[in-house]
């Protein structure tokens, strides 16, 4: 448990992630394209789900810009892309939620493939610990969201492609630990590393279940061990089922 706490220490001062413009049209084209794209799914699940197939899962240098995002074969983008993404599709539909982030209890070979790969990107590696990884993650109403997975969790505790979900918290909020391990002391909130974006800003109500449409929850399953639901880049009648992503 000391060790998961200095793991968590060191995760709090990650500032959650907020894709950035340059001001100019190499940004303004691609972030246009980009929602453009998904606001094509007609309810927000399908929407949500689209995200991580939109954005092939893999190394970002930050800060990040749209324009950076966009290779020759697609988009590239990690969890705090998903995030973010997912976080300003909540928005333009009015679905209060709240950011934030968990830690990742991994198999034992992960943490060092993807320092090697980050490595390789020249990206920060801040996020990967010796045996837990930093996770961005959305909270909506009383259930929890994996804009990487595309699938609901059942918060500390749960799991995720793999990966044991050993605490989570909001951006302002405390630690929640998997009930699975020892609590350990309370400790001071961390100081809020960064404020919100305008297309991403967050108000969590009690409950916002019942504020995503009919399709949409159907679509978003609450059942955190059913797989995870993405869509295709094209714009279908109802958002189908993949496979999961890898998470950062």
């Amino acid at each position: 448990m000391t060790e998961l706490l200095a793991e968590l220490e060191r995760f709090d001062r990650i500032g959650l992630s907020r894709v950035a413009g340059h001001g100019a049209a190499c940004c303004h084209m691609v972030r246009h394209g980009v929602f453009a794209r998904l606001t094509q799914f007609g309810d927000i699940g399908a929407r949500l789900a689209a995200v991580p197939e939109l954005f092939r899962w893999g190394p970002v240098q930050w800060p990040a810009y749209w324009c950076h995002l966009a290779l020759h074969d697609g988009l590239i983008g990690d969890c705090g892309v998903h995030a973010d993404v997912a976080a300003a599709l909540l928005e333009r539909d009015g679905i209060p939620h709240a950011r934030g982030r968990a830690a990742l209890l991994t198999g034992p070979l992960a943490p060092a493939h993807w320092r090697v790969s980050w490595n390789e990107a020249q990206a920060n590696v801040a996020w990967i610990g010796r045996n837990v990884v930093h996770h961005e993650v959305i909270r909506v109403g009383d259930r929890w969201w994996d804009p990487s997975d595309a699938r609901w969790f059942a918060g500390a505790g749960g799991n995720l492609a793999g990966a044991r979900v050993v605490a989570v918290r909001e951006d302002d909020g405390p630690w929640q630990f998997d009930p699975g391990t020892s609590t350990p002391a309370p400790t001071p909130l961390p100081a809020p590393a960064s404020t919100l974006a305008p297309d991403a800003s967050s108000m969590l109500a009690p409950d916002t279940s019942a504020m995503l449409s009919p399709d949409a929850s159907s679509t978003l399953s609450p059942d955190a061990s059913s797989e995870s639901s993405s869509a295709p880049s094209s714009a279908p009648t109802s958002a189908p089922s993949s496979t999961p992503h890898v998470l950062s």
